[in-house]
């Protein structure tokens, strides 16, 4: 059924552009819709098909998914046959259906099972085939002029459906596994033994069964694509509104309703509304002409008013927007020169007072926050200072050692409250002893597991080791994650710390 041959207006979806996406969609809806003629079509078709084929091939039942994949072309004519004369509320009856099933399997046959077969977009050409009955030169052109956007999404969705057909079967084998009783020594993977005449026709059944239920569904996403298509290049929506509007304008005297809408409606002779400087809504306006309509004595005037009246026709806006008054055309005559000077002065001497309090505020924000960095550089210095640290020491420097009352410094600086000083002095004071007394080549650049992991290598000193682990872990704790460790802990550190570099202090002093 073409749809050149059926009423646009008798389409019972809405005709309008839409996504590809949604198009497949409303494929997907129309096969709920009209699921009972749908799958009664197929299923009286293809369930004798696959009967047949099993009798056909008696004792080679393995070649019956292949041939049931291979005649899919034929087989998707009959959902086609009945969503295309559904979309137009035109059902068709059983005898129509059987009537047309021999034109509908015989059309164009061998082209669609042979080079057309591994066409993907095959759901999106078979309209063009069937609906149209389009061959040859005239088939190509008509798809070129359809265009890619229709055929890439087809692609896809022949891709999807066969990854749901696949997912269907498995389902389903699996549904049938989990149904077994415990006391059937079966395991999952038997179900898929073709060793067999009666395990093939298993699995023979449940690819039918997948199938089935998919393939409906993919001729339908096609077709509405190829719907979708034509409704974009043909404009049915604007076609079906042009139609409804001659509708409403056909229940008027046409050549009285052009004739009014030519002349215009304010030749209706009423008082006042001609004097353009009454200030009227045009909406009110609107209303009172077709009211004068109404009480005209010509009956194509009251028929003209009637068909006013109508919903679509009843849409009135109006938009107010704000203008210069010397822009507008019936603006009066300015009423002195020195009036408008001195709004003039005036609007000037505002914008340059925002101007420059904006310019205050923003030297203000400026200047408070240089002053607080200054500050806070400021209280930095005047905190207690770690004047035991040594300094870090380059590649060719030669490292300076530590005083021995580092630790007592560290726990001043733990008591003041500065813990990140009092473990930063304690660990660059451990470093300098490594280099110093134990003769560790530390460099500036050396990272606290790197000194560690040198130290285990280098150094036969368990507590020495031990006394480094505990230091770089608190160090590490209170530099990287602000939570550094307990008084008793520092205070453990700090009065180790001699005792593992006490001869690196006295050398220093």
């Amino acid at each position: 059924m073409s749809v050149e041959d059926s009423r646009l207006d008798a389409i019972i979806a809405e005709p309008r552009p839409r996504n590809a996406w949604e198009a497949t969609d409303l494929g997907m809806a129309m096969v709920r819709q009209e699921f009972q003629p749908v799958y009664a079509a197929w299923f009286a078709v293809a369930l004798p098909l696959f009967l047949l084929l099993h009798l056909l091939c008696w004792g080679n039942w393995h070649w019956i998914s292949w041939l049931m994949w291979w005649l899919k072309p034929l087989l998707d004519r009959l959902p086609l046959y009945i969503l295309s004369h559904a979309l137009f509320g035109n059902l068709p009856t059983r005898r129509q259906f059987w009537r047309a099933l021999p034109g509908l399997l015989h059309r164009q046959a061998f082209a669609a099972l042979t080079w057309r077969r591994f066409d993907l977009a095959r759901s999106f050409t078979l309209p063009v085939s069937q609906l149209e009955g389009l061959n040859g030169q005239a088939r190509r052109q008509r798809l070129r002029d359809l265009g890619q956007p229709g055929r890439g999404p087809a692609v896809w969705l022949t891709l999807v459906c066969l990854h749901v057909e696949i997912a269907l079967d498995l389902a389903l084998i699996t549904l049938v596994w989990m149904l077994i009783p415990d006391f059937v020594t079966l395991e999952f993977f038997d179900l898929f033994d073709d060793s067999n005449e009666w395990r093939q026709l298993w699995l023979n059944l449940a690819g039918f069964c997948g199938l089935s239920l998919v393939e409906p569904f993919y001729v339908a996403g096609g077709f509405t694509l190829y719907l979708n298509r034509r409704v974009w290049l043909e404009a049915w929506d604007l076609e079906l509104g042009f139609r409804r509007m001659a509708e409403r304008l056909a229940r008027a005297a046409a050549f009285g309703a052009l004739l009014m809408m030519g002349t215009g409606l304010w030749m209706i002779p009423d008082a006042g509304l001609a004097d353009p400087r009454l200030s009227i809504p045009p909406c009110q306006l609107h209303r009172w002409q077709v009211e004068a309509l109404a009480k005209a004595a010509s009956p194509v005037q009251r028929e003209l008013a009637e068909t006013l009246k109508e919903p679509d026709l009843q849409i009135c806006e109006q938009q107010e927007q704000w203008q210069w008054r010397e822009d507008r055309p019936d603006a009066p005559a300015e009423s002195g020169r020195g009036e408008n000077l001195l709004t003039r002065w005036f609007a000037a001497t505002v914008e340059t007072a925002l101007w420059f309090a904006l310019s205050l505020f923003i030297g203000i924000a400026v200047w408070w926050l240089w002053r607080r960095r200054s500050h806070g550089s400021l209280l930095d210095k005047r905190r207690i200072r770690p004047s035991g640290a040594p300094p870090m020491t380059g590649r060719h420097e030669t490292p300076i050692p530590p005083k021995a009352d580092l630790g007592v410094i560290a726990w001043q600086l733990w008591s003041a409250g500065q813990p990140r000083e009092a473990l930063r002095l304690l660990y660059q004071g451990s470093l300098a002893g490594l280099a110093t007394q134990y003769g560790l080549p530390m460099r500036a650049s050396v990272t606290e597991e790197e000194c560690l992991r040198l130290a285990a290598a280098q150094l036969a000193d368990p507590p020495l080791i031990e006394f480094l682990r505990h230091l770089i872990h608190a160090w590490q704790a209170t530099a990287y994650g602000c939570q550094p460790p307990e008084d008793g802990v520092a205070r453990k550190l700090c009065d180790a710390w001699p005792r593992h570099f006490a001869s690196t202090g006295a050398l220093s002093a």
